[in-house]
């Protein structure tokens, strides 16, 4: 296990007045709440009128992935098979768009760019509508803040990349910057021979967090070796070796609860095959156990046996066994999986489902439990030979992907950030790697999934490409219909230009979760490195990673406002 911690440069600077202020409303409200009796604490001739006025938000925080890093960077040997023969170069790219123009806070710049620490401050100039910052050479973990006091519907979105193209880190590690929390699920990796799972913690806040994790296998619930828990500074990053605490786990699922403040928590998943590289991704945090689930990704065509079909990844971590049913809506509907549509889940087991046998292209597949679950999709890509290894096999990289939450009645708990109320149109924002080339995803899940009912309806919607100096590209309407999945060149919609901000709206108020119309589930396919050799022009690079949207800002709701004059105060 080792820390790190990032050091300072320059004092960041915060909108005092803005805390201020929602204290002020905070305690406002909560005075209205309460329901004190009338007239108390007022003087004869006081304002009554009541006003409702909407609560503003409270700070936003995105943690970014540090770049890939081996697991054991002493390694010697021979330089032609040295493990990291080449370098790793990570980008960073961060971007907010605002309701109206750039938003006015008092006290200072709202919305920075920093390490861990939060002191090395890097101020976003918002000098427009749309603030697009690009970093390249990142080093370490960074944190985008969104200060207090921001309109509701000012969108955030960020996202990080490394790139390798040769030994055991080759791939493309990329993943949208999310907002720490309590308690988070990361599904995916390994730790059998040949695999390496790092679990990075990382404190973006001003408290130590005491984080205890939770691990299931093939076999069940795993005993951790050191007994699982872990301190992480404030302002600091832990970074430990799942497979010195879980060895052997060809399948695993892991659970990241804190107290005494939020992390940040993901995997860096890579795989060899002897020396040829199998692909290198981070795994996410996804949904909160839930009994409706969905994730897309997509299938080249391999067959049912093959090793690099897609896969869906079911745990059930509580103490009832199960059935999951899944449902694959493909570009025309719905798709069989031969053998594959009835999961049986026993209680703590992680259970991997091939999806193989689809013909090539994009879909989704919806997980409907008797019993909670979690869930994630593995994709991979193909690449040519590595001629220095002397090797015939190719190489291969994958990428690994979230699901998110349906919201169905029968769950026992609300899903975490199971994304927008029906009350916004916004479906999330993706800050795209620079350097890559990206095709969005989008499925529309039908309220009913049963047989017996053809799916009715669509989701239809906005995406918006804005380009790197805040500008907007271009816009293209969209009409998924229920039950299929679709995929969109982002170029497309950015006028042949790849974008550097991509956003989703919907255009019909009854389309969002919790109401009638289908549930939109998109993410974005970034790729990068050179093209399969005899690939036609064009054709995505051999890189392969998925960006999950970043959802909008939970809105505060309103409050009671009062005008009074309080007793023992001057008028």
């Amino acid at each position: 296990m080792t820390t790190r911690t990032s050091r300072t440069r320059s004092v960041l600077r915060r909108a005092a007045t803005v805390g201020g202020g929602l204290v002020a409303v905070a305690l406002t409200g909560a005075v209205a709440a309460i329901g004190l009796p009338a007239g108390f604490g007022t003087v004869a001739g006081a304002a009554t009128d009541v006003e409702q006025v909407e609560a503003t938000t409270p700070e936003r925080v995105l943690v970014c992935p540090a770049p890939v890093r081996l697991a054991d960077s002493t390694q010697v040997g021979d330089a032609q098979f040295g493990a990291a023969p080449v370098e790793t170069t990570t980008a960073l790219r961060a971007g907010l768009v605002a309701a109206g123009e750039a938003p006015d806070v008092p006290g200072g710049t709202p919305v920075t760019l920093t390490g861990l620490d939060g002191l090395d401050a890097a101020p976003l100039e918002q000098d427009g509508h749309v603030t697009v910052v690009s970093w390249a050479d990142v080093t370490e973990g960074q944190v985008l803040r969104v200060g207090a006091g921001m309109p509701v519907d000012t969108r955030v979105g960020a996202s990080v990349g490394s790139v390798t193209t040769a030994g055991d880190l080759r791939g493309l590690a990329a993943a949208s910057c999310a907002a720490p929390g309590i308690d988070q699920w990361l599904v995916g990796g390994s730790t059998e021979v040949g695999s390496s799972a790092q679990l990075v913690l990382q404190n973006p806040g001003r408290t130590p967090a005491t984080v205890r994790l939770s691990v299931w296998g093939p076999g069940g619930p795993v005993v951790l070796s050191g007994g699982g828990q872990y301190v992480v500074p404030p302002g600091g990053e832990v970074v430990t070796l799942v497979e010195a605490a879980a060895p052997e786990q060809r399948r695993l699922t892991v659970r990241v609860e804190s107290t005494g403040g939020t992390v940040a928590a993901y995997l860096q998943h890579s795989t060899l095959a002897g020396l040829v590289p199998l692909g290198i991704d981070h795994v996410v945090p996804g949904a909160a156990p839930a009994r409706g689930l969905a994730v897309g990704f997509t299938s080249s065509g391999e067959a049912v046996d093959d090793d690099l079909a897609p896969q869906v990844r079911l745990l059930a971590p509580g103490a009832e066994a199960g059935t999951a049913t899944l449902t694959v809506y493909g570009a025309d509907g719905r798709v069989r999986v031969r053998g594959g549509e009835l999961v049986e889940l026993a209680p703590g087991v992680v259970t991997d489902q091939s999806l193989g046998g689809l013909p090539a292209g994009a879909y989704t597949v919806v997980v409907d439990a008797t019993v909670p679950v979690v869930a994630a999709a593995v994709e991979t890509r193909e690449g040519d030979p590595a001629e220095e290894l002397l090797s015939e096999d190719a190489q291969v990289d994958r990428a690994w992907i979230a699901a998110t939450a349906l919201g169905t009645p029968e769950d026992d708990e609300e899903p975490a950030s199971s994304g927008p109320s029906g009350a916004t149109r916004d479906r999330g924002t993706v800050a795209l790697v620079p350097g890559t080339s990206n095709v969005v995803r989008v499925g529309a899940v039908p309220v009913e999934r049963s047989e017996e009912v053809d799916p009715t309806g669509s989701f239809r919607g906005v995406l918006r490409a804005y380009g790197t100096d805040g500008a907007l590209l271009g816009e293209r309407e969209i009409d998924v219909p229920a039950g299929s999945t679709i995929v969109v060149a982002a170029r497309t919609v950015g006028d042949g230009k790849e974008p550097a901000v991509l956003t989703l709206d919907a255009t019909d108020e009854a389309e969002g979760p919790g109401q009638d119309g289908p549930v939109p589930v998109w993410s974005v396919v970034a790729s990068a490195g050179p093209a399969l050799s005899g690939a036609r022009d064009g054709a995505p690079g051999t890189l392969v990673s998925v960006l999950l949207p970043v959802p909008p800002a939970a809105s505060q709701g309103t409050v009671e406002v009062r005008a009074t004059r309080t007793a023992g105060l001057p008028r």
